[in-house]
């Protein structure tokens, strides 16, 4: 069979990205998240025709499909294309029904954040329940671009300048992004010669929301008058900035452990490191290990804010003992003579208020 040329370049950037990230092994189950749109089809189709192919692994392929609740009758087509989609291949269909707006408001979240939950949590339930082993998604190198741009426009560290990763596990499950190396033109082609069609979500052409303003206008704009190959440049940037997080995180993971005065306190959730690894070390270093410390006892470091490690760092620096700080999500930071407490408490501080108790 000839492959035509559009076609083979996106299955060999894909193919590339598997083999150098290692996302697909014998014996792997693979659960694809497919809203409907180009990249999630091509995704789908390009593991189940092509990357298996290549790579001569016979592996368990199903589709999972959130329906967010968002546009009334176009959410109900996209799954229903979904569906048959997945019909059409003989796969397994898994779909949801969430109302993201409601949970938003519940949680007191953004709409971007409550759907990112629901996601993740969605998928890491099928997988759990089929046994899927690793979940597919299908970003590409544009949507990279993008959110590497809309971190810097946010001021946000290096953590947001990396992007996205091609290999992450979130909730117990290894999320892999095969087309993350690939561009959105070459998706596009990629479906146009397969003669496949892919749904179109109105409200990526929204301009209320900041992704779309800078996919469809600062983008654009910075092609045209400053750099035409700003997307790629964006894109080289993340990569240096990941390969060097990377290295800076293997760093402080092993000065976290070796400065550990009480390790995680399951009971009380909470670990305490000598004041001098803060005071003795470059202020960089210091703020990194104060993030760390807190994704310990937290989990993620989700509402946490350069103000708030700002905070942490005056507070370990203060020359008076005895002094706590309240952050989100019911953390606290306790200095207590030469020591830092980093705890979660189990009630609302607004409960606890400013006692401290240092057990």
């Amino acid at each position: 069979m000839k492959i035509d040329e559009n076609t083979k370049n996106l299955v060999e950037i894909a193919l590339k990205t598997i083999h150098n990230y290692s996302m697909i092994e014998l014996n792997d189950s693979i659960l694809i998240g497919v809203s409907g749109g180009a990249d999630s089809v091509a995704l789908l189709l390009l593991i189940k025709d092509f990357c298996i192919k290549e790579l001569c692994l016979s592996i368990p392929i199903g589709v999972a499909h959130i329906n967010h609740l968002l546009r009334g009758k176009e959410s109900d087509r996209d799954e229903d294309f979904v569906a048959d989609i997945a019909q059409k291949y003989n796969l397994p269909c898994h779909t949801i029904r969430v109302n993201v707006a409601e949970v938003a408001r519940e949680k007191k979240l953004s709409f971007e954040e409550a759907a990112r939950d629901v996601r993740y949590s969605f998928y890491s339930e099928i997988a759990d329940r089929y046994n899927y082993n690793k979940i597919a998604l299908a970003h590409n190198s544009n949507d990279n671009a993008e959110l590497v741009l809309m971190n810097l426009l946010r001021g946000g560290g290096i953590k947001g300048l990396s992007g996205i990763p091609p290999v992450r596990a979130i909730l117990g499950k290894k999320i892999i992004r095969p087309l993350i190396e690939a561009s959105r033109d070459a998706i596009l082609d990629y479906l146009r010669d397969k003669n496949q069609e892919y749904i179109v979500d109105s409200s990526n052409s929204d301009m209320a929301y900041l992704r779309n303003r800078i996919r469809h206008s600062l983008i654009p704009h910075l092609q045209k008058n400053y750099n035409p190959s700003v997307t790629e440049s964006l894109n080289r940037l993340s990569k240096i900035i990941t390969d060097e997080n990377s290295w800076i995180e293997e760093k402080i993971e092993q000065l976290f452990n070796s400065v550990i005065i009480a390790p995680k306190d399951e009971s009380q959730n909470e670990v305490i490191i000598h004041k001098r690894a803060f005071i003795d070390n470059h202020k960089a270093l210091a703020k990194r290990l104060i993030r760390r410390a807190i994704q310990e006892i937290k989990g993620d470091l989700r509402q946490i804010t350069f103000n708030h490690i700002e905070d942490a760092l005056k507070l370990i620096n203060s020359k008076k003992g005895g002094k706590a700080i309240h952050l989100p999500d019911r953390v606290r930071i306790i200095k207590i003579k030469e020591s830092v407490a980093f705890r979660k408490e189990s009630k609302p501080l607004r409960e606890i208020g400013n006692k401290i108790d240092v057990g």
